[in-house]
C-alpha cells in the first residue's frame, strides 16, 4: 500500500529514528535493489524521525508513487489473489482478531480491500466506529477500552510480552509471489528469526498448557472478570522473577519496525 496516499496517516504512526533507507527496509519491507530503484542517494541516506518528519515523509512517498506502484505491484497481485483464495475478499465485511490497540492493519486492510471491517482486540484504545476511506472500522476492545500506550495501564503498556508469547514460527513476513510453477500455488518469504522463534517448541508448550487450562476452566465452569485478569497481569508484568529466568529468551520479539532491532520484554522492562 506503499503507493497508496490514503495509507500514510496510519503506516507512518509510531516512532521511527533512523535512514529514510532504513525506514523503507525495515517498515515498508522493501529490499535493497527496490529502494535504489525508486530513489535517489540523497533521499536514502537522509536521516529521518518520526513523528518529527511525518510531513517530508509523505511528500517523499507522494513524488514517488508511479515508481513505487510499479514496484510493489509484483507483491500486491499475489498478495490480494491469496486472500481471494482464502474467501476474505468475499465477504461483505471482514472479522479481525488481534491483541490490539490502535487498529493500524485494520485500518490498512479497510482500505486495501474496501470493505468494511470489525476488530476484536484485547484491549482497544479507540473503539466504535471510524470512518476509513469510504468504509467503515469497529473497533472492540475486551478487556479494556479507551485507554491509550503510556497512559499507565499495564496489560498495554507492556504488551510486548503477550507480543512475542504470539509470535508466528517464521520471521517477519517480508513478500509473497506467485509459485513459478502453479500461478495458484503462492510462495512466502520471510526475514530474520528471533530467539524466540527458533525456539518456538518452547512457546509451543507455553500454549499447550494455556489451551489444557482453558479446558480446564470451561469444564469446572471456571470463570475471570476482567479485574481479575487486570490483577493477574498486573503482578506478572510488574515484579521481577514471577516469569522464570529460564524463559527469558521465548520474550525476544522483532523490533525492526521501529528501527530498535530486537527487543527482550523482560530486559526491557527491567524485570530480567
Amino acid at each position: 500500500m506503499l503507493s497508496d496516499s490514503r495509507s500514510y496517516e496510519y503506516s507512518l504512526k509510531g516512532d521511527f529514528t533512523g535512514s529514510f533507507f532504513d525506514l523503507m527496509r525495515t517498515r515498508f519491507l522493501l529490499s535493497n535493489t527496490e529502494i535504489q530503484q525508486v530513489f535517489s542517494d540523497d533521499i536514502t541516506q537522509e536521516l529521518v524521525y518520526l513523528p518529527h518528519d511525518r510531513k517530508k515523509i509523505i511528500a517523499v512517498l507522494t513524488q514517488h508513487q508511479e515508481l513505487l506502484e510499479n514496484v510493489i505491484s509484483s507483491i500486491k497481485k499475489p498478495y490480494l489473489a491469496y486472500l481471494t483464495s482464502l474467501g476474505v475478499t468475499s465477504q461483505s465485511t471482514l472479522h479481525l482478531v488481534d491483541l490490539g490497540y490502535s487498529g493500524t492493519i485494520q485500518s490498512l486492510l479497510t482500505i486495501l480491500l474496501n470493505k468494511d471491517t470489525v476488530g476484536h482486540y484485547l484491549i482497544s484504545s479507540k473503539p466504535g466506529e471510524h470512518r476509513i476511506a469510504d468504509n467503515t472500522a469497529t473497533m472492540k476492545g475486551y478487556l479494556k477500552e479507551g485507554v491509550k500506550l503510556g497512559e499507565g495501564y499495564l496489560p498495554l503498556d507492556r504488551s510486548m510480552f503477550l507480543e512475542s508469547l504470539l509470535t508466528a514460527p517464521f520471521g517477519q513476513f517480508r513478500g509473497i509471489r506467485f509459485n513459478t510453477f502453479d500461478k495458484n500455488k503462492f510462495d512466502f518469504y520471510y526475514g530474520r528469526k528471533v530467539t524466540s522463534q527458533r525456539y518456538f517448541y518452547e512457546l509451543e508448550q507455553v500454549m499447550s498448557g494455556a489451551l489444557e487450562y482453558c479446558h480446564h476452566a470451561g469444564k469446572h465452569q471456571i470463570e475471570f472478570n476482567s479485574d481479575e485478569l487486570e490483577l493477574l497481569l498486573n503482578n506478572y508484568l510488574s515484579k521481577p522473577n514471577m516469569i522464570p529466568r529460564s524463559t527469558k529468551h521465548i520474550f525476544d520479539i522483532d523490533d525492526d519496525v521501529t528501527g530498535n532491532g530486537t527487543v527482550n520484554a523482560l530486559q526491557f522492562f527491567g524485570l530480567a
